[in-house]
C-alpha cells in the first residue's frame, strides 16, 4: 500500500545538502529510506496514529539525520541555513499534538544519538545529560547513584530530556517535585544561525530575561537543546500512600485545594470523576444489573460501540478486589503519595488525613495507589479503540480553583454533546496552591471521524476559554492547538512571540508550522 501524506507534501531538498551531510554525520546516518522517513515523521498525535492504518501519514521527510554531538549538530544547522532546508528536530516521537510532524517536506533531526550521562554534582545535587537520552535511562543513571530527577511522565519510556523541555513537560510526582521548568538549571541549545548558547546552571540570576525560558515549551523553533542541566533529589526514605473517596468532584477540588494551600507537598495527588474511578479501579456501578446491560446493548444495536471494543474496556478495568472497595462505588476518588525524609512524611500524612476528614473524606487505604502505580504506563486502550473504529484522545487544561468546578461541569457537557461522543471522563492530576489541571479522555464512533475530532478539541478550547483558563498545562502547542493561540495569548501576545520566533530564526529554518503562525507560512489545516 502507498503511503501518502495528509497535511503536507514533502518537497526535494537538493542532492548536494543530502552529501555534505552524510559528510558530516557519516553516510549511514543519513537516511532516505521510506520506511525511515515514515517512523520518523509521525508522533503519537492520535488522529495522525488513526489514520496511518489506512496508509496515511501527516507528513513525510525529505531525510532522517542522526548527529551525534553538538558539532555535528551546529555543521548540519549551518548547512541547511546554506540550503534553505528547513528541520524538524525528534527526541522520543511521543509528544500528542504534532510537535515532531515535519511539514513542507523539511528533514528531521534525530537527537537519539546523544543519549549520554555527562555528570552528577553530589554536593549541589545536579545531573547532565545530552538530550537524546530516554527518560527511563535518564533515571536508571540517577537511581544507580542513589538519586532521582523526580520527573516521571507517562511517556517516560518513549520521551527524551530535550523533548521534557521542549514542550514543557510535567511528570506524574509533580505536586511535590515541580515540573520541568522547575527543574531546569541550565542549558546548551544550536541557535537558528548555527551559533552555540551555553547557560550555566544557577538556580536564578537577574540578568535581564531568562534566556532559559525562551527554550523550555518552544518545540524546537528556538534551537535544538543538545544538553540539559537538572536540579536531583536523593531517593526519599519513606513513601506513605492513601486513597479517599468523595460525593463530587467539588469536594475532592476543595480538599485537595486545602492541602495544597496549607504548604503540604505530597508527590502525587489524583482525582478521578466517577466515570474513571469505576473505569480504573474497577468498582461495581451504583447502576441496577438492567440499566448496565441495557446501557451496552444500546450502544451496540445503534453501532457507537463494537461489542470488541466493549470487551476490551471490560477487561480492561480492574479485577483486584480489595478492602474498602465497595466504598468508592458512586463517589470520587483522590489518591496521594507523601514521600521524603520520614519526619516530614509523617508530619504530611496527618495533615492530609485531617483534612480529608473535614470534606467527610471516606478512607479506602492504599490498594486504589498501588493499582494506579501498576496501570499508570498502560496506553494500549488508544490504538486499540482506534483499530476498531473509534477515535479517542486526550486534552489537558488549567485553571484557577475558583473556575475549576464550572469548567470541569461545562468541558464534560459540551464536549458530550458533540454527534458521535460515547465517553468523556476527567480527572485532576497536577496542582499548585492557586489551580488545578484537569486531564479529559474522550472517545466517539462517529460517522465522519474528522469532524468529530475537530469539533470536540474546538469545544474543549473554547470552553476553556471562556472559564479563564489556559488551552494548554503540559502537552504544548504543536500545530493542533495554533488556531487558538490568538485567543489564549491575546492578539499582542500572539505577535509577540512570533516576532520573537522570527527574529531567532531569520531564515525561518526550524520546525514550521508549529506555535504560531511565522510570516511566510500558512495554517495547515
Amino acid at each position: 500500500m502507498k503511503v501518502k501524506s495528509f497535511l503536507s507534501k514533502g518537497k526535494n531538498i537538493p542532492f548536494e545538502f543530502i552529501e555534505e551531510v552524510k559528510g558530516i554525520v557519516g553516510e549511514e546516518y543519513v537516511s532516505e529510506d521510506e520506511r525511515d522517513l515514515i517512523s520518523y515523521s509521525v508522533d503519537y498525535w492520535l488522529y495522525g496514529v488513526y489514520k496511518t492504518q489506512f496508509g496515511e501519514v501527516p507528513a513525510i521527510s525529505s531525510a532522517v539525520v542522526s548527529p551525534k554531538n553538538i558539532e555535528e549538530v551546529q555543521k548540519v544547522v549551518k548547512l541547511a541555513n546554506k540550503y534553505h532546508v528547513q528541520i524538524t528536530p525528534f527526541g522520543g516521537g511521543s509528544g500528542v499534538l504534532g510537535a515532531a510532524i515535519p511539514f513542507n517536506g523539511s528533514i528531521i533531526l534525530n537527537t537519539q544519538r546523544m543519549n549520554k550521562f555527562i555528570s552528577l554534582d553530589e554536593i549541589s545535587q545536579v545531573a547532565a545529560f545530552e538530550s537524546g537520552i530516554i527518560g527511563t535511562n535518564l533515571e536508571k543513571e540517577l537511581n544507580y547513584r542513589d538519586y532521582s530527577s523526580g520527573n516521571i511522565p507517562q511517556s517516560i519510556s518513549c520521551s527524551t530530556v530535550g523533548g521534557w523541555v521542549s514542550t514543557r513537560a510535567a511528570g506524574q510526582f509533580s505536586t511535590k517535585y515541580g515540573k520541568i521548568e522547575d527543574m531546569v538549571l541550565g542549558l546548551t541549545a544550536v541557535l537558528p544561525d548555527g551559533e552555540i548558547l551555553r547557560i550555566k546552571p544557577v538556580s536564578r540570576k537577574s540578568t535581564g530575561p531568562s534566556l532559559k525560558h525562551l527554550f523550555l515549551g518552544s518545540e524546537g523553533t528556538m534551537g535544538i537543546i543538545t544538553e540539559v542541566y537538572l536540579s536531583v533529589h536523593k531517593i526519599p526514605e519513606k513513601v506513605i500512600k492513601n486513597c479517599f473517596a468523595f460525593d463530587s468532584v467539588e469536594t475532592a477540588l476543595d480538599m485537595v485545594r486545602e492541602v495544597v494551600q496549607a504548604d503540604a507537598k505530597p508527590a502525587v495527588v489524583r482525582i478521578f470523576d466517577k466515570d474513571e474511578t469505576e473505569r480504573y479501579f474497577g468498582i461495581v456501578s451504583t447502576r441496577s444489573k438492567y440499566q448496565q446491560a441495557f446501557g451496552v446493548a444500546g450502544k451496540i444495536l445503534t453501532g457507537k460501540v463494537s461489542p470488541k471494543v466493549l470487551s476490551i474496556l471490560n477487561e480492561s478495568k480492574n479485577k483486584i478486589s480489595f478492602y474498602g472497595m465497595e466504598k468508592l462505588a458512586g463517589k470520587v476518588a483522590a489518591i496521594f503519595i507523601s514521600e521524603g525524609d520520614e519526619d516530614f512524611v509523617f508530619l504530611e500524612d496527618r495533615v492530609i488525613k485531617k483534612i480529608a476528614e473535614k470534606y467527610n473524606g471516606i478512607a479506602i487505604g492504599e490498594k486504589p495507589v498501588d493499582i494506579w502505580l501498576g496501570k499508570r504506563f498502560d496506553v494500549h486502550l488508544g490504538p486499540t479503540i482506534l483499530r476498531n473504529g473509534g477515535i479517542v484522545d486526550t486534552i489537558e487544561v488549567v485553571s484557577l480553583f475558583k473556575d475549576a468546578p464550572a469548567l470541569y461541569k461545562d468541558i464534560i457537557e459540551s464536549m458530550l454533546s458533540v454527534k458521535g461522543a460515547v465517553s468523556i471522563s476527567g480527572h485532576y492530576s497536577h496542582f499548585y496552591p492557586e489551580s488545578a489541571c484537569l486531564y479529559i479522555t474522550f472517545a466517539g464512533f462517529p460517522k465522519d471521524q474528522l469532524k468529530y475530532y475537530e469539533d470536540t478539541w474546538t469545544a474543549a478550547m473554547e470552553t476553556t476559554l471562556c472559564h479563564n483558563g489556559s488551552i494548554s498545562h503540559h502537552h504544548g502547542i504543536g500545530f493542533l492547538r495554533k488556531p487558538f493561540m490568538k485567543k489564549e495569548l491575546g492578539i499582542a501576545g500572539e505577535k509577540l512571540m512570533k516576532d520573537v520566533i522570527n527574529a531567532v530564526d531569520k531564515n525561518h529554518i526550524f520546525n514550521p508550522g508549529k506555535l504560531v503562525e511565522g510570516k511566510d507560512e500558512k495554517t495547515v489545516k
